[in-house]
């Protein structure tokens, strides 16, 4: 009777297991899914209107809507962490070296993370800036070898080979339509963003061994506001802009933009996606939830060729792929990851 009742508790625990497991793979999936969304649809349409036109603002005009993506963002996640009662932690937060880390992470994320990805938008379609920015989980598997002193794998090595060959076969051939005249300047921006958040990455995941992560998340969105609009944002109007076009005309213009209304939304979506990344990596494990996350580069490839008129191009298809396989291997092994019962 004894051993039933105890197969019978197994059971059950085995199978509210695969039910948590199964919970994760689809906050993975939404993850990647939203990202697409916010990139796709949002940013790029916002950072299409024509009140960006400028030349003179090319520059000026994704750190602003960096600047009010990360606000936004901000202020949702203050919002949920309100709701959750833990609002308070973050002044407790800022106090130790936890918290500092990730200032820390929103000083690496701010100008290159998010800066870097949000010109690259700018510059060239998103189709072709969300497979380049995946490489972030391999950018950050290098910085741990060099300066956490992990090793890395055969497995890891094989998969980097691929997504270096992903990016040549990406950039290899320009497209011909579209901004196709600032074709690689957008892919090193793009490359420069990968690498800010993986050096971002490393930095606050050491603090998220000491807190919550949504905690983590609002500290690092916060750092990054400020860094936008107390430092990037006036540098870049003071050295890069004619005379006559003071601070009162920029903001008065942007506030004016209708892409305005794109970029807000795309802050509050990016948000949501970072919290199901995180629920993700909480309950299916961190290198699943991550092989989830970057679908988003497949996902921006699939909805560009379904509902936008982005050139698609076959070097663009084979190239997604190949850094999709290769990240998989960098941060996994795949017989591990399609196993549920294995969640850790």
């Amino acid at each position: 009777m004894k051993d039933k009742t105890n197969l019978e508790a197994t059971l059950l625990r085995e199978k509210q297991t695969l039910l948590f497991a199964k919970k994760g793979i689809f906050f993975g999936l939404l993850s990647g899914f939203l990202w697409a969304i916010a990139s796709i649809f949002l940013l790029g349409t916002g950072l299409k209107s024509p009140e960006f036109t400028n030349p003179h603002l090319w520059l000026l005009v994704p750190l602003f809507a960096a600047g009010i993506h990360d606000t936004c963002a901000a202020i949702t996640s203050i919002g949920i962490n309100f709701y959750r009662g833990q609002l308070k932690e973050i002044p407790r937060t800022l106090k130790n070296k936890a918290g500092q880390l990730c200032v820390l992470g929103g000083f690496l994320g701010a100008p290159l993370g998010m800066g870097g990805y949000l010109i690259a938008v700018s510059l060239i379609d998103p189709a072709y800036v969300l497979p380049i920015t995946s490489l972030f989980p391999a950018f950050a598997a290098i910085l741990a070898m060099i300066f956490l002193k992990e090793k890395i794998t055969k497995r890891a090595w094989s998969g980097l080979a691929g997504c270096i060959l992903g990016v040549f076969i990406i950039g290899f051939i320009a497209p011909t339509s579209g901004m196709s005249e600032y074709f690689y300047l957008g892919l090193l921006f793009a490359v420069i963003a990968a690498c800010g958040w993986a050096s971002e990455g490393v930095v606050v995941t050491a603090g998220m061994d000491f807190i919550e992560p949504g905690i983590a998340l609002n500290i690092y969105q916060l750092t990054s506001s400020c860094i936008y609009w107390l430092i990037l944002i006036p540098l870049t109007i003071t050295f890069t802009l004619p005379p006559e076009m003071g601070y009162s005309d920029c903001f008065k213009l942007f506030f004016s933009s209708t892409g305005l209304f794109f970029v807000i939304a795309a802050g509050i979506v990016g948000s949501i996606s970072y919290l199901c990344w995180y629920k993700s990596m909480n309950t299916t494990g961190v290198s699943r939830a991550m092989g989830l996350n970057i679908t988003y580069a497949l996902w921006g490839v699939i909805l560009s060729a379904i509902f936008s008129d982005t050139e698609i191009t076959i070097n663009l298809v084979i190239g997604a792929i190949l850094i999709f396989i290769g990240m998989i291997l960098v941060i996994g092994n795949p017989k591990d990851m399609i196993n549920l019962r294995q969640v850790n």
